[in-house]
């Protein structure tokens, strides 16, 4: 008799001939154009790592799923999966229409017949899925400021994965994971989730949940959508691959889940688990604070610290999958060994050593001593490949305030004196400069105004990604898109944000271009500070006064803040 967690589970591919007909047929579909996150989803629909959804969400599951955690017929599931939409392309489409669901190049990856078409309550969802309507969230943040609309729902029909180029051997989908272990002979199996490199204390965690388990390992890694400032996956792949061979290789393996992760800490461990059965486990490790996105607003956790597990526990025989508490690890100097915080009764007579993520990142970004018993050599090695010491990464000086407020000028300044230093190339990305060869066909619309801040943050991410300094200025009036420029560019390096905090009155007296005065005489339509709103930042890197303050000293202000962050030698 074949165990149930090796049996197949259903997919929503068809067959290839079908594949081929279907794509013929699609070029006469209206076309929809995934989003990265999109991608992520529709691939665990189609390859049956989201079952038993046969297809995005309808109104009545995403209702349930919001309020109770529950599709409409009462089956556990806890987030929700939507195609958002922007309002255009939803009112172009009638209910009981098929539509094309293509990749950001183009090719199609399946067909959705849409049976629900609604416009949801984001507020009433960000409080129920994470806990809180509260920007600081990166899920919620994505979902007032990225994420469509409008919401359509309906079943979905695969016709091919999305391409990979990257580590084409390492990804399985749920039902090749489920082979393998059947060839393997491997009847309980305890998966490991994590976004983050592996260092000493993760193996000795996972050596223990294998133990306890009487299971075999599979190392699963998030390598889709993760949290903004993570580790790229590509690194941490590399990272993962250099210990692979400290496991034992008969008990252990490696695969990489393309999934989209919210953050969303208790539900997302619940959900996580299903995923994990999905592919052919029997226990899943939750860790402390699973899946959490940091400090809220108010400075505080968004969860609890075991929350996760909590949640989970409540849910374990429902989800068919048994949890393995993730023990707290650290460094007994004197024993030489990982011990579970909670298990050392000595702790008054030894020596208990511990580095935090934040820690790790400090020592990385200034180049110091990572201790061997903290990580791996290989490791280390490729951390510091990609995050060299912070005087060496490029990054980017963002200055933003009203028009006149003296942020080119300054910009100028501050070009001269880092070109002056050497070493790194450096851009000047002002705002008229932008507009002029950037952006000219765009005008001062809300609309307009984010598409060339967020084409200045992609260029300015592409010269901090290449090792340079990126200077912008434009006045940038709206924090959500200074924000998503700031994710853009932290991806690669640091990103200071430089508030010119000349006040609005200043502004106009100064109004060199007599901007101030036409828009007064509204001859300006939707001109910052007068008739178009300005979101002043709440915590930027630097602050600077311009009145009565010479440029030469608000320049000044910025170096000093640059060689305080180990940017710029002191």
């Amino acid at each position: 008799m074949q165990l149930p967690n090796l049996a197949p589970v259903p997919e929503l591919y068809v067959s290839y001939e079908s594949a081929q007909k279907l794509k013929i047929e699609a070029a006469d579909l209206t076309s929809w154009d995934l989003s990265p996150r999109q991608i992520c989803d529709l691939e665990l629909l189609m390859n049956g790592g989201f079952n038993p959804l046969k297809g995005f969400m309808s109104e009545a599951d995403y209702d349930g799923v919001v309020e109770t955690m529950r599709l409409a017929d009462g089956t556990l599931w806890p987030m929700p999966i939507t195609l958002d939409v922007n309002e255009k392309f939803a009112d172009s489409i009638e209910i009981g229409q098929d539509i094309a669901l293509r990749d950001q190049e183009g090719v199609i990856l399946g067909t959705m017949t849409v049976t629900d078409r609604w416009t949801p309550d984001k507020a009433r969802e960000a409080a129920h899925v994470f806990g809180a309507d509260d920007s600081a969230h990166p899920a919620v943040n994505y979902l007032h400021n990225t994420a469509g609309k409008v919401y359509l729902g309906g079943p979905v029909t695969g016709i091919q994965q999305p391409v990979h180029y990257d580590f084409r051997g390492r990804r399985d989908t749920p039902n090749e994971l489920r082979a393998l272990f059947r060839k393997l002979g491997w009847r309980r199996v305890v998966a490991f989730q994590t976004r983050n490199p592996l260092h000493r204390a993760h193996q000795e965690l996972t050596f223990r949940a294998a133990k306890e388990a009487q299971a075999n390992l599979l190392i699963h890694p998030v390598v889709g959508m993760t949290k903004p400032g993570d580790v790229d996956h590509f690194t941490r792949v590399r990272c993962y691959e250099a210990v692979l061979d400290k496991y034992p290789g008969a008990t252990t393996t490696m695969s990489l889940l393309n999934l989209a992760m919210r953050m969303a800490g208790p539900r997302e461990a619940v959900w996580h688990g299903l995923i994990r059965k999905n592919h052919g486990c029997t226990h899943f490790i939750v860790g402390r604070d699973h899946a959490g996105p940091g400090k809220n607003s108010a400075g505080e956790d968004f969860y609890g610290p075991y929350d996760a597990q909590d949640l989970f526990r409540e849910h374990q025989d429902e989800i068919g999958i048994e949890m393995v508490d993730f023990k707290h690890m650290v460094y007994v100097q004197e024993r030489a060994q990982y011990e579970a915080i909670d298990e050392i009764e000595d702790k008054d007579n030894v020596t208990i050593l511990n580095i935090s993520g934040t820690e790790l990142r400090r020592r990385l970004q200034e180049g110091l001593e990572i201790p061997d018993w903290f990580s791996f050599p290989e490791v280390v090695t490729e951390l510091r490949r990609t995050r060299p010491p912070r005087s060496q990464q490029g990054f980017t000086v963002f200055f933003t305030g009203f028009s006149g407020s003296g942020k080119s000028t300054i910009a100028n300044a501050l070009l001269v004196k880092l070109m002056e230093m050497g070493g790194r190339p450096v851009t000047l990305l002002d705002g008229d400069i932008v507009r002029k060869n950037l952006s000219s066909e765009l005008g001062f619309s809300k609309e307009h105004r984010d598409l060339n801040i967020r084409r200045i943050g992609y260029v300015a991410s592409e010269i901090t990604k290449n090792g340079g300094i990126a200077i912008c200025a434009p006045i940038a009036p709206y924090a959500a898109t200074r924000r998503a420029v700031r994710e853009d560019i932290e991806e690669f390096g640091a990103f200071i944000e430089v508030h010119v905090a000349t006040s609005i009155e200043e502004c106009e007296r100064r109004d060199r271009k007599g901007l101030y005065k036409l828009a007064r005489e509204g001859k300006i339509k939707e001109f910052t500070g007068i008739s178009d709103p300005y979101d002043v930042p709440a915590d930027p890197e630097l602050r600077v006064e311009t009145e009565n303050v010479d440029v030469d000293n608000c320049a000044h202000q910025v170096i000093l803040k640059l060689e305080s962050m180990g940017l710029i030698a002191g």
